[in-house]
């Protein structure tokens, strides 16, 4: 063989090597962009050079494993930060999770916008303050998972993964409203039976006021409010009290109407009028958020418009003044 056709050879096969080579570099850079979506037994993963993210149906939770990351926690209840940096596999509540791909921008001096660098920021935002509070646990943690510099193809890739993730998490989220709201609407009610019973007792066990002056009877309402303020009261055709009211400029109020006494304020009253008598409610001991209902008494019948007026409007403009602030009965 002559020299010349070694020469040949030689350029054929060295030029076959850099083919091959070329090749299998833009192979590798390639499989380095190249992302997967697969299930996996209840839940789904995704896959990336670099990092995955897994999502676990049953147990409400997203697992994420990164060869680089930066991971901060803290108790909800305060207290230091925790922080940990490099390879890192991470457990993240799903109620309460967000996840936000942004692209990371780059200003050169002779731009006069930032241009996009090709390379994009994933966080994780978890919380389990919204999973505790449904199953009525205490303590747990916030936590953010950030990994930067993520190519933007795989990033994009990402995104698509991560709004199937939102949505499933968007769902256990209002799953989780649902039966918080089913909870409390249980308190309430047994906390609105419990007040019900509570005053039918107290309404009960209320001294019969037959044998009581009704001047002395008075005397006592004003002892037992701890206030004597300005008054009005009706009587029965036997000269018994029928109703009966006693209001001091700092909004406490006594009340009687149907056999049942109150010692107690305006603040949150509400006033009514109803023909020819006053409505009037007021919050008792048993009042509360979750049991708002206020306990009602119908006064001044018998007595002439312009006295029940008057009082509505005295009593009106005490309501406001414990509103605004301006008095306090304390």
């Amino acid at each position: 063989m002559s020299e010349s056709w070694q020469w040949i050879i030689w350029l054929v096969g060295a030029a076959a090597l850099m083919v091959g080579g070329l090749y299998g570099y833009l192979e590798y850079q390639a499989s380095l962009l190249k992302t997967r979506t697969t299930a996996i037994p209840g839940g789904l993963r995704f896959s990336a050079h670099g990092f995955s993210v897994e999502v676990h149906r049953g147990a409400q939770q997203v697992v994420v494993q990164t060869d680089r990351g930066r991971y901060v926690h803290q108790a909800l209840e305060g207290g230091e930060e925790q922080e940990q940096d490099g390879s890192l596999t991470v457990t993240l509540p799903a109620p309460g999770l967000r996840i936000e791909v942004s692209r990371a921008m780059r200003k050169l001096p002779d731009q006069e916008e930032a241009q996009p660098t090709g390379l994009c920021t994933i966080e994780f935002h978890a919380s389990d303050e919204m999973a505790f509070t449904a199953q009525g646990k205490t303590g747990g943690e916030r936590s953010a998972l950030r990994m930067d510099h993520v190519h933007e193809k795989i990033a994009m890739g990402f995104n698509q993964f991560a709004g199937q993730v939102r949505n499933w998490v968007e769902k256990l989220e209002k799953n989780l409203a649902h039966q918080a709201q089913l909870a409390q609407q249980k308190l309430d009610a047994e906390a609105a039976e419990i007040a019900r019973a509570a005053r039918a007792k107290k309404a009960a066990a209320q001294a019969p006021m037959n044998e009581i002056d009704p001047a002395d009877q008075i005397v006592q309402w004003r002892r037992t409010a701890g206030f004597s303020g300005t008054s009005e009261v009706g009587y029965t055709q036997d000269g018994k009290i029928d109703w009966f009211i006693d209001l001091d400029t700092r909004g406490r109020i006594t009340l009687y109407a149907n056999k049942l006494v109150i010692h107690t304020n305006l603040l949150g009253a509400t006033v009514v009028s109803l023909g020819a008598e006053l409505e009037i409610g007021v919050r008792d001991e048993y009042w509360s958020e979750a049991e708002p209902e206020l306990q009602v008494f119908r006064l001044f019948k018998g007595a002439h418009s312009d006295v029940r007026r008057a009082w509505k409007e005295r009593i009106e403009i005490l309501c406001d003044k414990l509103r605004s602030g301006e008095i306090s009965v304390r």
